[in-house]
């Protein structure tokens, strides 16, 4: 992995885990706050990746302070919670947290594309890709992808049935986490990317101040390595901006670093997130 460009940092910070993100409040028992420079986030998603106190700026509380609060907030997170730092920046959260024994349930590098002005806009209906972004590792005789930006409950359907297919998630978590109201959000956009009029990529953002919040790239196992993901993610890109995002951000994947990097995304830090131990 490449040196991470540290003034790019407050950005990561702020639109990944110090900002209540739109998609939020379409889950249950969704909860935000910030306390003493914590950002404290809840939900019905499952675990501490999804239920967690963002512990980053420098003057935080400690450990023993924080905790009587986040056991309150938390009390709901039947699957737990856990507080998020970056990950070997020498704060001391993580050094309170390591001597206690708390382990990594997530080790995630976060990423920032700088600037989004010059990006266009996608088409509301559909679109072949090759015209908005070359493939990042276009096969022979690669089938163009057609785009659209995900409305009807169809649409739905078909980001929960690429994206439980892409990451192995079980049909009803695929649908826990994208309920209905997303899909109607002005804050929150999907894509589909299609081939032969089969839906086979999809990639979602949210506006979160000046930010786009690119998650959940998914291509089905038989269409990778045709650029599709790469695609879809600066389709998404150019549609946050014309929603009036000047950046993007995101967390990545092991296996999906190289593709955001062709992009243009520059790796800043870790977010680093500690289970809370059972009781």
């Amino acid at each position: 992995m490449t040196q991470p460009v540290t003034d790019l940092r407050p950005i990561a910070h702020a639109a990944l885990s110090l900002t209540e993100p739109p998609y939020l409040k379409h889950y249950r028992h969704s909860k935000f706050k910030v306390w003493n420079g914590v950002a404290l986030h809840a939900s019905e998603l499952p675990g501490p990746g999804f239920n967690f106190a963002a512990v980053l700026v420098p003057d935080a509380p400690s450990l023993d302070e924080l905790l009587p609060v986040a056991r309150e907030f938390f009390a709901d997170a039947e699957q737990g919670w856990g507080v998020l730092v970056e990950g070997d920046a020498g704060h001391p959260m993580e050094a309170q947290l390591r001597s206690r024994g708390w382990r990594v349930d997530e080790d995630e590098p976060a990423y920032v594309l700088e600037d989004l002005r010059r990006a266009g806009s996608v088409s509301d209906r559909s679109a072949d890709l090759r015209s908005l972004t070359r493939p990042a590792r276009p096969g022979p005789g690669s089938p163009s992808l057609a785009l659209r930006l995900a409305r009807a409950e169809t649409d739905r359907q078909s980001v929960i049935a690429v994206t439980g297919a892409a990451f192995g998630a079980p049909p009803d978590f695929a649908d826990l986490f994208s309920p209905p109201g997303l899909f109607a959000d002005p804050g929150i956009g999907h894509l589909l990317g299609s081939v032969d009029g089969e839906d086979v990529a999809a990639v979602m953002f949210a506006v979160v101040g000046p930010t786009a919040v690119i998650a959940g790239t998914a291509t089905r196992e038989a269409h990778r390595g045709n650029g599709y993901g790469a695609a879809l993610v600066a389709a998404a890109s150019a549609e946050a901006a014309a929603r009036g995002c000047t950046s993007a951000a995101l967390r990545s994947g092991p296996k999906s670093r190289p593709l955001y990097e062709r992009l243009g995304f520059r790796y800043v830090c870790q977010h680093r997130t500690y289970a809370a131990p059972p009781g």
